[in-house]
């Protein structure tokens, strides 16, 4: 089917003569006069009638008219989604998560990056950060925020946001509350609550530790260690309120506050497309970091 020979015969109707109508294409009126010939004899039917110098709609011309003009309403509509897509080159973005991040945080870039782009699937994945730089794994990722630490691929592009703190903490019920200048063996005696998806962090190797429960998520991490249960190590900001209300303890250990990098990660190759460089640019707006 040719959708110019439909728009030349709607045209003609509309602009009252295949001439205006060839001028309109910027083609010559014998071809538009041919393809609407050829459609007549297509579809077997008389579009115009044939006694003025005018295009007059015959009776099946009428009834063909709204069904035409329907048809190339859908081609314009068709064209401004390809141009859509064309423009937004993606769909779809994984974005990678330390699930060392509060939740907070990321519903906020997340929310704010649907309001701008709410056709844009996103598959969010909170791992640890050794899994995150693990660039092999599928589904593969276009973007990670993470704690990384210089391990990540040479092939990749780091953006730095800053450091942030993270602490090691107790209850104040908690026998090492009591302690001043612990060494590290007092530490590891103890149990340590940790998250199934968070990553090791400077404060201390998690792989000495004797004793642990693993939650998966920060809230219960919290609790238990409210609880006396055992020894946390999480964001400054999630455990301040506690801190300063008297429920938790920072251990008295030199090492009991650190510092980590935490980046934007992504391939230097194929550089990011507009859609994700929109992602990043939130990233980098929302997280403030020292």
């Amino acid at each position: 089917m040719n959708l110019q020979a439909i728009e030349a015969f709607v045209l003609s109707h509309q602009l009252g003569s295949i001439s205006a109508a060839a001028k309109h294409m910027q083609k010559n009126r014998a071809q538009l006069s041919q393809w609407i010939t050829n459609l007549e004899i297509d579809w077997n039917v008389e579009l115009f009638t044939r006694d003025g110098h005018k295009p007059v709609l015959s009776e099946q011309g009428l009834k063909m008219l709204p069904l035409c003009e329907q048809l190339l309403a859908s081609k314009s509509h068709l064209k401004k989604q390809v141009e859509q897509i064309a423009n937004q080159t993606c769909f779809r973005i994984n974005l990678g998560v330390s699930a060392f991040l509060q939740d907070e945080l990321i519903a906020k870039i997340i929310s704010k990056f649907n309001h701008r782009y709410p056709d844009v699937n996103l598959q969010i994945y909170q791992r640890r950060d050794e899994q995150l730089l693990n660039w092999q794994q599928q589904p593969q990722l276009d973007l990670a925020m993470c704690f990384y630490r210089d391990a990540y691929p040479s092939h990749y592009t780091v953006e730095d946001l800053g450091k942030m703190p993270v602490i090691a903490v107790c209850a104040t019920n908690h026998p090492l509350a009591q302690q001043q200048k612990v060494t590290i063996n007092q530490v590891m005696k103890h149990t340590w609550i940790t998250l199934l998806t968070t990553a090791n962090t400077k404060v201390w190797d998690l792989e000495n530790i004797q004793k642990r429960i693993e939650v998966e998520h920060h809230s219960l991490a919290i609790d238990l260690c409210l609880q006396g249960v055992g020894i946390f190590v999480g964001q400054q900001i999630q455990l301040d309120s506690h801190i300063q209300s008297g429920e938790l303890k920072i251990i008295d250990h030199h090492e009991a506050i650190a510092n980590e990098s935490l980046g934007l990660i992504y391939p230097k190759l194929p550089m990011p497309n507009s859609t994700v460089q929109a992602l990043l640019d939130i990233c980098k707006t929302e997280v403030v970091l020292s």
